[in-house]
């Protein structure tokens, strides 16, 4: 016969163990009533703990693509934003220059340009974030250079040099009353027009690269997300301003005046055209994140449920299991109270 050695202290033991044991598993069914999920998904997944993983890894992925949709959705709009502006703009300063053609507004017509060139560059140097909408993928330079500036920019003195090349006098000379029509034109298409095409247009004008930004929207696409100051109807819409603004206008004879609005109103015209282009690819590509968007929100929201699926608890068993936990464990906290309470004086007769 064999017999166990059984005392209080044997006792309280055993009821320390339990309830060490009973806690642990109430923190386990704590952390599952509030997470929804297992409190150690590999032990209790086993083999299925690298589906599990592989899931968390898409969801993750198409998270970040999803969170930098956003960042390229602002810089979108900002985008529109900003051509809406210089197309307005432009408009405007179309319709000055056909009104200009009767009347003696020479004067304010020259001012109106200074105005609208001034405003045209401050609009194309926009920044979000840090980053210049129409600098391309050169985000950190500043796309447009100031015209007018001291000392005098590089732009504006290329300006005054090609004049006096093709007139033997600057622009503020009053002998510009004396250039004829043909002569203005000839320089307008020639020495003029030169300076908004590269390589002297990047060497005094812009800073911007001709490459735009280009983004992955999705797992499959990669578009471009960006326009670039480089644009042939941006160097219009400047070249439009600069032959008003700088060749002497308030001061030239009536032909030469004309010709130089006509080929303003003909450069502004087609710049508003090219506008209107910019503005329908950068909505394209508007249209293209909102879809890829949808398309990868559906596609989390399917792996949420299949991890859902894979490591999710029953919410009522677990609070069941929660309730029962707890019971269990004020019951042996109650019966260790009772046991250290036990004293063989008790029994002793005295």
């Amino acid at each position: 016969m064999k017999t166990t050695f059984t005392s209080t202290s044997a006792i309280s033991e055993v009821a320390r163990l339990t309830i060490m044991k009973l806690q642990s598993q109430l923190v386990e069914a704590q952390k599952e009533v509030a997470t929804g999920r297992y409190a150690d998904v590999g032990a209790t997944l086993g083999s299925r703990t690298g589906q599990s993983v592989s899931l968390r890894q898409e969801e993750t992925r198409l998270q970040a693509i999803i969170d930098s949709n956003g960042l390229v959705a602002t810089r979108l709009d900002a985008s529109q934003s900003a051509l809406k502006s210089i197309s307005d703009d432009a408009q405007t300063y179309l319709d000055q220059l056909i009104s200009s053609r009767t009347g003696d507004v020479q004067h304010s017509i020259e001012g109106e340009a200074r105005n609208g060139l001034k405003g045209l560059i401050g609009t194309l140097n926009t920044q979000i974030d840090g980053a210049y909408l129409f600098a391309g993928t050169n985000a950190d330079a500043k796309p447009i250079v100031d015209y007018e500036q001291s000392p005098p920019s590089a732009s504006q003195q290329a300006v005054d040099a090609a004049f006096v090349a093709a007139f033997g006098f600057p622009s503020s000379d009053p002998q510009v009353a004396n250039i004829s029509a043909s002569d203005m034109q000839t320089f307008l298409d020639t020495s003029f027009a030169d300076l908004f095409k590269d390589p002297a247009w990047k060497n005094t004008w812009s800073q911007a690269s001709d490459q735009n930004v280009r983004s992955r929207i999705s797992s499959s696409e990669l578009i471009d997300t960006s326009a670039s100051a480089n644009d042939d109807a941006i160097r219009k819409l400047v070249s439009a301003h600069v032959m008003v603004a700088a060749l002497g206008t308030a001061n030239l004879n009536q032909s030469a005046y004309q010709e130089v609005i006509d080929h303003a109103s003909t450069l502004t015209s087609e710049a508003i055209q090219g506008l209107t282009t910019m503005q329908a690819d950068l909505g394209s590509a508007q249209q293209r994140v909102t879809d890829a968007n949808s398309r990868m929100t559906a596609q989390a929201d399917i792996i949420t449920n299949h991890i859902g699926a894979l490591e999710g608890v029953d919410p009522y068993e677990a609070s069941t299991r929660l309730s029962s936990l707890m019971t269990q464990i004020e019951t042996a906290y109650s019966m260790t109270a009772r046991i250290e309470k036990l004293t063989l004086l008790n029994y002793l007769p005295i």
